[in-house]
């Protein structure tokens, strides 16, 4: 017989329930080999799940209504399944014994289990729910003794770990959901909807999303449907009541039956507080909003771990056996290691450390929201993809460890909240990255450099643990986060800026109390510095923080007989991207956040994009242009004798003393045989003293001083050397042309 797509629009990614009803009408379909189709494949499509098999909408319908034969799902070592006497035991032993007395051969299997199931009670003498200490030998004698249909289903509730059991977190705390019972809602609606036949217009519904009245039930939907749950504020007034479609109830449970976990090739995982379980992680806060506030914390009064699970959606037709390798296999990787949490799990998608059969993932955490019970809650859908610079953050591992156990440890102390905050950034940063794309990499940088500026305020101390400086990493990760627009371009410059005879730290030293050094294997390593001299930087603006550096690097230079002055730096910024600063049109604090970033990995020339001065920025300053001219880090010469600098300039600027500032300059100029032009007046007069008019310029003191420690090299857009532009711009043309040393 032809195969034939059928869209199930009833069947989509979210919410949990409509996920698990499309793997279940796939396992249902393909497992039964005479009425069904062996055959069958399904995938997903804008959102619906489409199954491609023999059997038209109205077989299909037929099938489920006339032919399906129900999954053993039963759970006698949990309350409420029906096996014992008690009024809590009272709905579960009804439906039970109502599947019992039925004549239809479609429940052959299920009444066979629940034979034997009785006689293992009755065989280990246990009349009523098991104690916890009988609990384990009930749950290995299950195993044993219980058909090999039944195992997938007994491997979804629980995991036996030597002398203990686990519950992956799909099935609450082995089927019971809080004081409810799965094991009790599937057998009640079986009866409702396969016995007693009251509900058979509610599986157009279920599968095909068909809207009609009296499809709904009063069977709680556990955690599957948050929506179905009808709890304060859950719908339209202030509570609803409880409504579930039982097609909807009995397919996603046997859609669970798939989640088997194969658990001996996943025991080895280790920092997963669950039992090892396809696709299923500890939880990240971040990806997440503010559903959670701490990484896969445990509500005191929550009888089990909180968990995520990222569900697999496929864009290629699969089999049953298939999708039951892909999921008993669920694992994730980044390089060498499985992903233990939800920020893990984003990093294998993006790094393709997943199997390549998956388009993305719906991710969903299990939290505790209504009461004490949980709900899966969807959260983001991550794509898989290949993101070249995702494997840059393996160099970062090591550190990130050890920073998120010191900010999350509250055994040992309590993190300030400027530590958590920084944690949270920088794994929220890695989370969109992963989701969005490669323009996010560039929010990774900031975040590190928040972190290291929040962890230099105690020279990395936490309670009774030292953080190390975030390590040098390597010069790629700039490439990645060039975002090509000019406050990277300055922040780089900046970021880059050392002495050239070796003599004093790079700027760095100037922001933070750190030291760095290249090891013996040319690494570079960074460490707290016992003593802070050099720091200069503090909470001012970015102008004044600047100038100060400037003002430092020019003393220590002099202190330590540096030949040059110590403003030597690997890339540059263009003159237009300079005049773009002066004139106040950048964003000074996102400067400032790039530069704690860049100033973190190691440069090479030449690393910026090339690129082309705005047509629109403003003429660069001649009074900047002039004072550069002694802030080089190779001087002028002049016949072989080099322009000395003047140091009080910068006092000058940021006293708001412009003027003077340039007639200082001027002087110095002159004395070394260069001709400097003379300032222009309004009315038309070139007297030196005319400088005079920018005497109370104080804002733009305190920018041009901040300038003066800006790189400036080869303009990108012209052949000339950016001073030669400067040269020209200041200096009256002479026999002797000033030369850079």
């Amino acid at each position: 017989m032809i195969s034939r797509e059928l869209p199930l629009p009833g069947c989509t990614p979210a919410p949990l329930m409509n996920y698990l009803k499309a793997l279940g009408v796939l396992r249902l379909v393909s497992k039964d080999n005479e009425h069904g189709d062996p055959e069958a494949r399904g995938c997903w499509r804008n959102d619906v799940f489409v199954l491609n098999c023999k059997l038209d909408r109205d077989a299909l319908m037929d099938f489920f209504l006339n032919l399906y034969q129900p999954t053993p799902l039963v759970g006698p070592w949990g309350a409420r399944s029906g096996f014992y006497g008690g009024s809590s035991e009272k709905k579960a032993r009804e439906a039970l014994n109502a599947l019992m007395e039925s004549k239809d051969a479609r429940f052959n299997m299920f009444q066979r289990v629940v034979c034997l199931v009785r006689a293992l009670l009755k065989q280990q003498n246990i009349a009523e729910k098991a104690r916890d200490e009988e609990k384990l030998t009930l749950l290995l004698t299950c195993r044993s003794h219980l058909p090999d249909q039944i195992l997938p289903w007994l491997d979804t509730c629980y995991v036996l770990l030597g002398d203990d059991r686990r519950f992956p977190p799909l099935l609450g705390t082995g089927g019971n959901e809080g004081s409810g019972s799965y094991f009790s809602g599937f057998a009640q609606q079986l009866v409702t909807c396969l016995v007693r036949r009251q509900y058979d217009r509610a599986l157009e519904t279920a599968l095909f999303g068909t809207p009609r009245g009296g499809v709904l039930a009063n069977q709680t939907p556990g955690h599957f449907s948050p929506t179905a749950a009808r709890g304060v504020n859950a719908t339209q007034g202030f509570e609803g009541a409880v409504a579930t479609n039982p097609w909807d109830y009995l397919l996603a449970l046997e859609g669970t039956v798939l989640w088997a976990s194969s658990v001996v090739r996943r025991q080895g995982q280790s920092g997963l507080r669950m039992a090892s379980f396809p696709f299923t992680v500890n939880v990240s806060s971040v990806g997440s909003g503010s559903l959670t506030t701490a990484d896969g914390a445990k509500p005191k009064q929550a009888k089990r771990d909180i968990a995520e699970m990222w569900l697999p959606v496929w864009m290629r037709q699969t089999s049953l056996h298939e999708l039951t390798a892909l999921l008993s296999e669920g694992r994730a990787s980044i390089g060498q290691r499985l992903a233990v949490n939800g920020l893990d799990m984003a990093r294998a998608a993006a790094g393709l450390g997943v199997d390549r059969g998956i388009a993305e993932f719906r991710r969903t955490v299990f939290l505790m929201r209504n009461g004490q019970s949980f709900l899966a809650l969807p959260v983001s859908t991550v794509r898989v993809r290949e993101l070249e610079s995702v494997d840059l953050l393996r160099q970062l591992d090591s550190w990130l460890d050890g920073f998120r156990s010191a900010a999350t440890d509250s055994k040992t102390q309590k993190a300030p909240p400027r530590i958590k905050a920084a944690l949270r950034g920088i794994e929220q940063a890695i989370f969109e990255f992963c989701q969005y794309g490669p323009t996010f990499f560039q929010a990774i940088v900031l975040a590190l450099g928040r972190a290291e500026r929040a962890l230099a305020l105690t020279a990395g101390r936490i309670g009774k643990r030292t953080i190390s400086p975030v390590p040098n990493l390597s010069a790629d990760w700039i490439l990645s986060a060039d975002d090509n627009r000019p406050e990277f371009e300055i922040a780089l410059a900046l970021a880059g800026t050392y002495d050239g005879d070796g003599r004093i730290s790079s700027l760095r030293s100037n922001l933070e109390p750190v030291e760095v050094w290249r090891s013996d294997n040319g690494v570079l390593t960074s460490r707290w510095a016992a003593k802070d001299r050099s720091v200069v930087w503090n909470s001012a603006d970015l102008s004044a923080n600047l100038a100060a550096v400037l003002r430092r690097r020019l003393m220590d230079g002099e202190r330590n007989g540096c030949a040059n002055l110590p403003l030597a730096a690997s890339n540059f910024a263009s003159l237009g991207t300079v005049s773009l600063f002066l004139a106040g049109e950048l964003d000074d604090q996102r400067i400032e956040d790039l530069l704690w970033g860049l100033m973190l990995f190691p440069q090479v020339p030449g690393m910026l994009k090339r690129r082309t001065d705005d047509p629109e920025a403003p003429p660069l300053l001649r009074s900047f242009a002039l004072l550069k001219l002694l802030f080089l880090p190779q001087p002028l010469t002049v016949n072989g004798t080099p322009v000395k600098a003047e140091p009080s300039i910068v006092n000058l600027l940021t006293g708001g003393r412009v003027g003077e500032a340039c007639r200082t300059a001027m002087r110095r100029l002159r004395a070394s045989g260069l001709s400097p032009l003379p300032h222009p007046h309004s009315s038309g007069s070139v007297r030196d003293a005319d400088w005079q008019e920018l005497e109370y310029l104080a804002n733009d003191g305190q920018r041009l001083a901040g300038a003066l420690l800006l790189p400036i090299g080869q303009r990108f857009d012209k052949p000339r050397n950016a001073v030669t532009e400067l040269c020209k711009l200041i200096l009256r043309e002479a026999s002797t042309e000033p030369q850079t040393s």
